[in-house]
């Protein structure tokens, strides 16, 4: 029987500031990344009391890029950007990914 987990894909998605498109694709590219898209698109998120109390910035301009990456190295650049650009902390992107099962490239 394979090892159908070495050959397993996530479906990986960034959305964050447009600013940074050119880094994270950069970034996608060196691990591996196949079939990126990129969408444009505008925050909906307003500036109230609310958002400032908790330290969120309505910022405007955002980009979501989706990608293909082998299980092994989504798990490892979701390290990468919380430890390099600090996805861990508010209002500096969004990271995640979903398994995608029966495809092999």
């Amino acid at each position: 029987m394979n090892d159908t987990h070495a050959y397993s894909l996530q479906y990986f998605v960034i959305i964050a500031s447009q600013k940074k498109k050119g880094k994270f694709l950069k970034l996608l590219g060196d691990w591996g990344a196949k079939e990126i898209d990129v969408v444009y698109g505008k925050g909906s998120m307003s500036p109230s009391a609310i958002a400032a109390a908790f330290g969120f910035e309505a910022e405007q301009g955002k980009v979501l890029i989706s990608c293909l990456l082998k299980t092994d190295s989504a798990k490892d650049l979701i390290k990468v950007l919380c430890e390099d650009y600090h996805f861990d902390k508010p209002n500096t992107g969004i990271a995640f990914s979903i398994p995608v099962e029966g495809l092999a490239f």
